[in-house]
């Protein structure tokens, strides 16, 4: 059966039987389908909940049929391999847990479902590519994104069981990775991050118009005429990212996280990397040199004139040898008894275009340093030099020892907060508030160091403030049930939302009683019970509810 028919005959469509006709077709092991079958049912198994805490996850029938889609066209071997075997011994000696071709469509792996839908979601993953400018931290970037989005997906069957919300950070490839990636996740939402991974959106599928006309300019682009999608491949995503956030959260928050951002990934970048270290380091360098240079404004001006004077000599080289019919043709004999077949250059008019190219950079560096030497463009160069310097500076990266990522993850947290923080108080809506409360748990709950984020000292009082705004929005427009007109109170009680492990909230029941000294409070998760917390209190306060009855906490 054709790739297409196997979707397009099924009208329910039960994900386990497409996955079970995928599997007909293609050359695996009975093993390989086995345990293929079982990491699909744990997925189905653990999804509502995931999809309920998370919030910021594909619908479950989108992510069942990706999954199967790249089983389907994407997969072609997949290699389990036993611990301590020799076919292991490659995945041991690099550390990792699997290895994918992505050319070949092959996969070598540990029996393990988990680790098998890691693979897969890689296997999935575009190569990310960013414009000249952000070349300094494109592989961090990258590293980051496509690390992060497989700790991401693979948290359906690492923390969910289809019982519990049970978080295991010691499963995780990087916590600090996956902070980042989270947050990332958080402010952009799930479509725009894979958009940029895998090239495309993770969303329901949109009404196809039936006008014929309309309908031949629509694809699986999610509604997008291919017009359309050609100068979306085009989109500069770091900049696309500023202007969303500048819109969600203002400039100056945006502007702060973005360099928090970037400082957390080049960071990381290097504690990975020698080859990005080393490249930092060498910018960092260059911009120390130049900037040394500018201090004595005059050596500074006749340096710009030498270089000049130099690119002018190599000009007149160029316009002689560009004159000279004879000496191109001997050029381009010369050159290619060099070159290998596939380097050959193609005519002498294609030598020429390429004296003509070498020509036209020359002539720009000649107007750039015209630029330069003027004084307002002196200034405007000298300031942006100090300020790279500043940042550089700032990483305090050293070539023989790890920087310490603590210190720029917990800057960054700070950045992101502030950015939510201006998202809640623009929020209204009841769906909305909600979402943000989910949300807000969630990211209390991302492992970090060997606790998570909730516990980190530098932002208590900054979770402390959104949670009782969103608490105060949720109250006045009847999310929650108001338990007392004191503020402070009604907080202590409603913050316990924030700790739970209950997957879907609007279960949440407090029974509440009055002790000597404290204010009790018993959890319940429907009709089971959860925990037991206590408040401490000065003196009783009235509240609206009755003491010693169950009250359901969502109205």
């Amino acid at each position: 059966m054709s790739k297409e028919d196997i979707f397009s005959k099924i009208q329910i469509v039960d994900y386990n039987n497409v996955l079970e006709k995928v599997l007909e077709v293609k050359d695996f092991s009975v093993d390989v389908k086995n345990l293929l079958l079982d990491m699909f049912y744990k997925i189905e198994n653990g999804y509502e909940d995931y999809k309920t805490i998370k919030i910021n996850v594909a619908s479950k029938k989108v992510f069942l049929k990706k999954v199967v889609e790249i089983v389907q066209n994407k997969c072609n071997k997949i290699v389990l391999v036993k611990p301590m075997s020799e076919e292991s011994k490659e995945l041991e000696d690099k550390k990792v847990k699997y290895l994918v071709d992505k050319e070949k469509g092959i996969i070598k792996v540990y029996h393990n479902e988990r680790m098998l839908l890691e693979a897969l979601i890689s296997l999935n993953q575009n190569e990310i590519t960013l414009d000249e400018k952000y070349n300094l931290y494109e592989k961090a970037i990258t590293s980051v994104l496509l690390t992060g989005d497989v700790i991401s997906n693979s948290e359906v069957i690492r923390d969910f069981d289809g019982w519990s919300w049970g978080i295991t950070p010691s499963q995780m490839i990087n916590k600090n990775v996956n902070i980042i990636y989270q947050n990332m996740l958080i402010l952009l939402g799930n479509s725009f991050i894979q958009k940029w991974i895998t090239g495309k959106e993770e969303q329901d599928e949109v009404d196809i118009p039936n006008n014929e006309i309309l309908r031949s300019k629509y694809n699986s682009n999610f509604g997008l005429t291919t017009e359309e999608i050609a100068r979306e491949q085009k989109v500069d995503y770091i900049s696309l990212i500023k202007e969303n956030l500048e819109e969600k959260c203002g400039k100056e928050n945006t502007d702060e996280f973005l360099d928090c951002l970037i400082k957390a990934i080049i960071v990381m970048g290097c504690n990975a990397s020698k080859k990005q270290k080393i490249k930092i380091l060498k910018e960092s360098k260059k911009v120390s040199n130049e900037l040394e240079k500018m201090q004595d404004n005059r050596k500074y001006l006749e340096s710009l004139s030498a270089k000049k004077r130099r690119l002018a000599v190599k000009i007149g080289e160029l316009d002689k040898i560009l004159s000279d019919d004879e000496f191109l043709k001997k050029d381009y004999e010369e050159r290619n008894l060099k070159l290998e077949n596939k380097d050959k250059i193609f005519s002498v008019s294609h030598l020429v275009l390429m004296y003509k190219k070498s020509r036209k950079e020359y002539v720009n560096e000649i107007e750039k340093c015209n630029k330069m030497m003027e004084p307002k463009s002196f200034v405007k160069n000298k300031g942006e030099l100090q300020r790279r310097k500043d940042f550089f500076d700032s990483l305090n990266i050293k070539e023989d020892e790890r920087t310490k990522e603590s210190k720029y993850i917990e800057g960054l947290e700070i950045s992101f907060l502030k950015c939510f923080l201006e998202i809640v108080k623009k929020t209204e809506n009841k769906f909305e508030i909600e979402k943000l409360l989910y949300e807000i748990r969630y990211f209390e709950h991302i492992p970090y160091n060997t606790g998570n984020l909730g516990k980190m000292k530098k932002i208590q009082s900054q979770i402390k403030e959104i949670e009782q705004l969103i608490i105060s929005k949720a109250c006045k427009i009847k999310i929650l049930s108001e338990f007392t007109d004191d503020k402070e109170l009604n907080y202590s009680i409603l913050r316990n939302l924030f700790d739970s492990k209950i997957a879907n909230l609007s279960n949440t029941i407090y029974v509440l009683k009055y002790q000597k000294d404290s204010l009790k409070i018993k959890i319940y998760d429907s009709n089971v019970e959860e925990n037991d917390v206590e408040i401490q209190i000065k003196e009783k306060t009235i509240l609206k509810v009755k003491l010693n009855k169950k009250i359901k906490v969502f109205e």
